[in-house]
């Protein structure tokens, strides 16, 4: 990517965010791309394709796909802020349920086995269903046997005017969301609006709708006088007053509205029709990571699973110390190059999520790691993922991750490798081209293995698997001719399609790690956030916690990144995820795992001070960051992967009373060894002098000049903006969806 002219493939139904605004990208071009913000008086700034990738890459702008397209308005509309992954396993799987039938109506109908005449339902309705249960059966519901699944999940049989309205209603954005209960996105208020003051509200909508473009909360201030208004009649007759709204009510009800007529009533039917309507010169399936198959492989070659920490007492790995691992695969269709592979011991939804996330990551300083001479470098924004009906697939975790990240999903029929004839080529070129040449392979069956020991060859392990896999996929196959390409190699052929077509960049780091992250749950405090020892804070989240106190949050957390996490703020008009930084500096690119191994390292060796000094954490930070490219690949790649499991286990027996923060002062003052006798497990616990702990100093400090003309991330802003108070009809500036 760094070699050649970039050229972005952004349409104007993307959104492009930056400075807490969200651009509309007004016209592209091959050298230009101009973006206008979405504030009255807004001049249209224009970028060079070069420039704005530059600054897609260091953090200053973001990119949404599609959040002008019907499917997100509506979504936004539906749900606002709320996520499909953030939904409970029963919502989801009840918003997969309607899908399915909808799925299966549409095909039915296409192979004329079913049509939308009402005389012929009653005939329909027993196939139909019979179709619907099997499909669920083998497919989602064979993921989650373990979880408590609820039967009329397979027995319900829709009423046909049900099904229609549903049918109809999915044909638009084909998007699950639709069949989510709208009542649990509009809160308990919604429930107790009276109907005069309802009908106030939408009275007042309709001055909402004009040129004037008046805020929400002048919107409100109208309802309220009308309800005072109202009040002075009742009181009179002796009736029970009105309740006067809320802004959070009003704001509901215009998310509610149409998108496309906000627009059009706000800045001209022209400019709508040019943000929100169709436009022609779409793209083909040639197109680069516009389609991405993903499989799984059982390799033909025994291995050590001990070497990768795996269970070697769970009965699905036969009790065994060999086995043979799974290689997850996700293959870019245009340009048949490689995006991300991952090793593990079975097939698991969390090893899927990983793959489709190195999709979209730069790997080229992790295949340098490994000792590959090309560059790793395809990646970028996926917009259609096709698979298997495998198990880490048809997940309901997998398939809510997909559907945030606005990636398009189709489950392709088992059995049929020609449907997805470009990954199962892969994973030929690797028996042919590669496994030939390792000790201990299996063989395709036991007629072909005959006599040969394939257990008592196995000399490989999980990292020395990976080092080959990678080695193979970024030398050799990225560089070799392929009959599909007209003999062009992937390499070039991803060189020419990106020229042609132009690159689509990933959505930022911190839009990923909140889909994508490990999840936990911890408390707010004045201190911020506490994770693996580290005190992670924000402005957004001091003024979050001076209003509701101490809160129970779920935190998404990226292993391969500690720098910055993300928290959920379930409260308030800053609801959603929301990006805290960390306290201790020089944690940016940091791993987890090299985090934990530098800590237990530390503290073995100063036992006897009982602490660790600043200086010996400043120290031990750039001693991780030259070990960790070491790691990197095989955490990434291999089937020593994180697990939530492993996290908390880290931090019971590693972080346990570590605590660090900005501008911590150790004090070694009057201790001996004889003072720290009885001190116990906490012996090695950082001791902070009382008067200066983190936790202390004020959240709120005025902000440096530095700071200010810092570009940030809307999620990151808070009460940081540029002093813009924007409450536009979706309140999109404080969230990062």
């Amino acid at each position: 990517m760094k070699h050649m002219p970039i050229r972005l493939n952004l349409s104007p139904s993307d959104a492009v965010l930056g400075k807490g605004d969200i651009h509309f990208v007004q016209k592209v071009t091959a050298n230009v791309v101009t973006l206008l913000a979405k504030y009255a008086g807004a001049v249209p700034q224009s970028f060079t394709h070069d420039e704005l990738a530059k600054l897609l890459d260091e953090g200053h702008f973001a990119i949404e796909y599609g959040y002008f397209s019907d499917r997100q308005a509506a979504r936004r509309a539906r749900a606002g802020r709320s996520l499909l992954s953030r939904l409970s396993l029963k919502a989801q799987l009840g918003a997969f349920q309607c899908e399915t039938w909808c799925e299966v109506m549409i095909e039915a109908e296409t192979e004329g086995e079913f049509n939308r005449s009402s005389a012929r339902w009653n005939e329909f309705v027993p196939k139909l269903h019979e179709k619907v249960r099997s499909r669920l059966e083998h497919g989602l519901l064979k993921t989650h046997a373990d979880s408590p699944i609820d039967p009329k999940l397979l027995s319900h049989v829709p009423s046909r005017t049900k099904a229609m309205g549903q049918l109809r209603a999915w044909e638009k954005t084909k998007d699950p969301m639709i069949f989510v209960k709208k009542s649990i996105f509009n809160g308990q208020n919604a429930k107790r609006v009276h109907p005069e003051v309802e009908s106030a509200i939408q009275v007042e909508l309709a001055h909402f709708l004009h040129p004037n473009e008046i805020y929400p909360s002048q919107v409100l201030d109208a309802v309220n006088a009308e309800v005072r208004r109202k009040n002075l009649a009742r009181a009179v007759s002796g009736e029970e007053l009105l309740t006067e709204t809320s802004l959070s009510t009003v704001e509901r009800r215009i998310d509610e509205l149409d998108q496309f007529e906000i627009l059009a009533a706000r800045k001209g039917v022209a400019y709508a029709k040019n943000k929100l309507g169709a436009h022609g010169g779409g793209l083909t399936l040639q197109a680069p990571l516009f389609n991405m198959e993903m499989d799984e492989w059982e390799m033909d070659l025994m291995a050590q699973l001990k070497a990768a920490g795996a269970d070697v007492s769970d009965p699905s790995l036969r009790d065994l110390e060999f086995g043979r691992y799974w290689v997850c695969v996700a293959m870019d269709a245009g340009s048949r190059t490689i995006l991300g592979l991952k090793l593990s011991v079975k097939p698991n939804a969390m090893d899927a999520k990983s793959v489709l996330w190195m999709a979209m990551r730069d790997k080229t300083e992790l295949a340098a790691s490994l000792g590959c001479e090309t560059p790793w470098a395809q990646h970028g924004h996926v917009y259609h993922v096709a698979v298997d009906n495998g198990p880490a697939f048809v997940n309901a975790d997998f398939k809510a991750a997909l559907s945030d990240l606005a990636i398009d999903y189709s489950v392709l029929p088992a059995g049929v490798p020609k449907l997805r004839a470009r990954v199962e080529r892969v994973f030929r070129s690797i028996i042919m081209l590669l496994i030939p040449f390792l000790t201990g392979r299996t063989f395709s069956n036991p007629q072909e293995r005959g006599d040969y020991p394939s257990t008592q060859y196995a000399v490989h392990t999980a990292e020395s698997i990976v080092e080959l896999l990678v080695r193979f996929t970024v030398d050799v196959y990225h560089n070799r001719k392929h009959r599909g390409l007209e003999y062009a190699t992937p390499n070039n052929m991803w060189d020419k399609l990106i020229a042609e077509f132009g690159w689509s960049p990933p959505m930022s780091q911190h839009k990923l790690r909140h889909i994508l992250g490990l999840k936990f749950n911890r408390k707010t405090g004045p201190h911020g956030v506490l994770m693996n020892g580290i005190n992670y804070h924000s402005d957004r989240l001091a003024l979050h916690f001076q209003k509701h106190g101490r809160q129970n949050v779920e935190v998404s957390v990226d292993p391969e990144n500690i720098g910055h996490i993300s928290v959920w703020l379930d409260r308030g008009v800053d609801g959603g995820w929301s990006t805290l930084r960390a306290c201790q500096e020089g944690l940016e690119g940091i791993s987890f795992a090299s985090w934990e191994r530098s800590i237990f390292e530390l503290r073995q060796n100063n036992r006897a001070a009982a602490s660790l000094t600043q200086d010996v954490m400043d120290r031990a930070i750039e001693w991780i960051k030259k070990i960790d490219a070491e790691q990197c690949a095989m955490r990434q790649l291999g089937p020593i992967n994180l697990t939530v499991e492993q996290i908390q286990r880290a931090q019971r027996e590693t972080f346990w009373g570590l605590s660090l923060g900005t501008e911590a002062q150790v004090s070694l003052k009057g201790r001996s060894a004889s003072e720290n006798q009885d001190v116990g497990l906490l012996s090695d616990e950082i001791e902070v002098e009382p008067s200066i702990l983190p936790e202390e100093l004020s959240v709120l400090s005025p902000r440096s000049e530095e700071i200010v003309e810092e570009w940030l991330f809307s999620d990151e802003l808070g009460a940081e903006g540029d002093g813009r108070a924007m409450s536009d009809a979706t309140g999109e500036e404080n969230s990062n969806e």
